[in-house]
């Protein structure tokens, strides 16, 4: 048989990981860490250097563009552990994700499989992978997209990163989840637009962005910012190498 494509939403998540750049350090003090009085280009960049430096957090996000909407709830951490679910355009079943270091398991559900394997092929899939793990490594091909999504490094490359001739707005104070924020737009000569909301307590982490970029809109929130992450590998009578079935 042919193997499922694991990797569901590369694509989209790999869009959602460009847009989700801030360009925008600072140090906590007290209760309120004083950025909400700074310039927009102030926040920018200790809202920059504060993502760079975490060593896990949670990211929630949808990510729409013409194919549907990919749904993604991630837990990683700089030692490349990561665990979450990933929901691929049209809803149509979840991705469920375990990586730890080089090794990544993904296991998809009965509805997922038969959305991704065409025709009667698709109860073969089921049946032979019978509910357990894709096993393989950040070098299979069917994996590595996703694997780089799912690695908090990527990211913080991605946070640390300044675009060219971007405006940034300073905007109201808000709140995210309960907590915080100041907020910031910002628009680039490309077209792509965001909008930032950055925490004014403890560091000033990046909490939630919502942008459009060539016609993907992205919507996403961070969260657990240093919290130990518990990516632990199904046992290995939940999985199947991905090499027992090419």
């Amino acid at each position: 048989m042919s193997v499922p494509r694991a990797a569901v939403a590369r694509c989209a998540t790999a869009g959602a990981a460009c847009l989700l750049v801030f360009t925008g350090g600072g140090t906590a003090r007290a209760d309120d860490n004083g950025i909400a009085d700074d310039s927009a280009q102030a926040i920018a960049q200790a809202s920059r250097k504060a993502m760079a430096e975490v060593t896990s957090m949670r990211m929630v996000g949808k990510v729409t563009e013409a194919s549907g909407t990919t749904v993604l709830d991630l837990r990683f951490d700089e030692q490349g552990d990561c665990v979450g679910t990933v929901t691929p355009p049209g809803g149509a079943g979840t991705a469920e994700i375990v990586k730890r270091g080089d090794d990544v398991w993904m296991k998809l559900d009965d509805a997922l499989l038969k959305a991704q394997v065409p025709g009667p092929a698709a109860d073969d899939a089921i049946a032979l992978i019978n509910g357990r793990y894709l096993h393989g490594t950040t070098a299979s091909p069917l994996l590595r997209d996703f694997a780089q999504v799912c690695d908090l490094d990527f990211f913080k490359k991605e946070f640390s990163s300044k675009p060219p001739s971007e405006q940034l707005v300073k905007g109201p104070r808000t709140t995210v989840d309960g907590k915080p924020a100041i907020t910031v737009t910002s628009r680039r000569a490309d077209g792509a637009t965001g909008t930032y909301q950055v925490s004014t307590e403890g560091e000033p982490y990046l909490l939630q962005v919502r942008g459009v970029e060539s016609g993907r809109k992205v919507d996403a929130s961070f969260s657990g910012f240093d919290e130990p992450v518990s990516a632990k590998p199904p046992a290995p009578a939940d999985s199947v190498d991905l090499s027992e079935l090419q």
